[in-house]
């Protein structure tokens, strides 16, 4: 993670919540889709070596391999033997975010994923928001009412994964 300016640095958390994923393979597997479930527990296990947020901090620069991978396995039926074949579904974020003391907020969130189409999912407390596409903006004003102390992140993948994820994130005092 890059840090382009010092003001302070808000924690980001970031929880997937994906149930059933249906798509290719899926016809000419043996069984359904397994479901994916992550909980608050599965992904504070999942967060990586992100520094924290802190509100009217800094710009943070996030690329791919601060995101944790997320795939689901099917299977197929070859001859008699069941394969079991692991297909990427999502990349995921969890960032603790500080200084959320009830103040009207400005969340700015842009970035890109190289032409590759992807829905963009971000939450911090009463907070969120979406976006698709392969480039994203997201921008908003709220109170959160002291609710924001984790960003969660989410891109789920439908298809190939892309070669890079470029994310900005930026929370501050509205003024």
């Amino acid at each position: 993670m890059k840090i382009f300016s010092v003001l302070r640095v808000l924690p980001l958390s970031l929880s997937l919540l994906y149930a059933g994923v249906a798509g290719a393979g899926e016809a000419d597997s043996c069984c359904s889709l397994d479901k994916l479930l992550l909980d608050d527990e599965t992904l504070s296990q999942t967060q990586g070596a992100v520094d924290p947020l802190y509100i009217d901090g800094v710009l943070y620069q996030l690329s791919k391999e601060d995101f944790t991978p997320v795939y689901i396995s099917h299977y197929i039926q070859a001859g008699r033997e069941r394969i079991r074949v692991e297909r990427l579904v999502a990349y995921t974020l969890s960032i603790p975010v500080y200084g959320d003391i009830g103040q009207e907020l400005l969340f700015d969130i842009n970035g890109r994923s190289d032409g590759y189409s992807m829905n963009l999912s971000a939450s911090c407390g009463t907070f969120s928001a979406s976006d698709s596409g392969d480039k994203y903006v997201i921008s908003k004003r709220m109170t959160t009412a002291q609710s924001c102390t984790s960003m969660r992140l989410s891109f789920t993948v439908s298809g190939s994964p892309p070669p890079s994820i470029d994310l900005s994130i930026l929370i501050a005092e509205a003024f």
